[in-house]
């Protein structure tokens, strides 16, 4: 009989972000300064926290950073978890849960309010005419539009791409009478 052989688990020293980047540092990085982040991260504080320390458990502030690094850049979970020092299956568990604590009703409902009257039901019929898909009352997009450089403030033009750019976004609500 081959005897068992025990491996003794191994923890990598955890990166604290906000020590590690000055604010500058964080927008390039995360898309939010360290104010941001915190403000975030209290928002699901209580849904991120674990309730024993057991297995150096992730804490609530490198669960958020995880997760926008992760949404951020679009950055391998194996990459964010050699920079965060814990496993890929661990970067995976806590976007999950991070995104499942950002999606709550009573979170969004914080931000986000969508009218419920019969301009809504108009808007839902519209959207499904035009493009099949039920239930659509509106949708939004954005993109970087190119720009030669201001002479002010010129780095805060400059993109994740490396380029003078405004963000801008774009809403449509459909304004035309649905077909009878």
């Amino acid at each position: 009989m081959a005897a068992q052989r025990h491996h003794l688990r191994v923890f990598r020293p955890r990166k604290d972000v906000f020590n590690e980047y000055n604010d500058t540092e964080l927008i390039s990085r995360y898309r939010l300064d360290s104010g941001g982040m915190r403000f975030v991260t209290d928002l699901v504080r209580n849904k991120l926290t674990s309730p024993t320390k057991r297995n150096m458990a992730i804490d609530a502030d490198s669960k958020v950073a995880i997760t926008l690094r992760y949404l951020a850049t679009g950055k391998m979970q194996l990459c964010n978890g050699e920079d965060f020092g814990i496993s890929q299956p661990s970067v995976s568990n806590v976007i999950t849960e991070t995104l499942n604590a950002f999606c709550k009703p009573q979170l969004i409902g914080r931000f986000m309010r969508m009218p419920i009257n019969c301009r809504h039901q108009r808007h839902q019929r519209q959207f499904h005419a035009i493009g099949g898909f039920p239930g659509v009352v509106g949708v939004i997009d954005g993109t970087h539009v190119k720009i030669i450089a201001p002479t002010e403030h010129e780095n805060e033009y400059v993109n994740r791409k490396n380029f003078h750019s405004l963000n801008v976004q774009v809403v449509l609500i459909t304004t035309t009478e649905s077909p009878t």
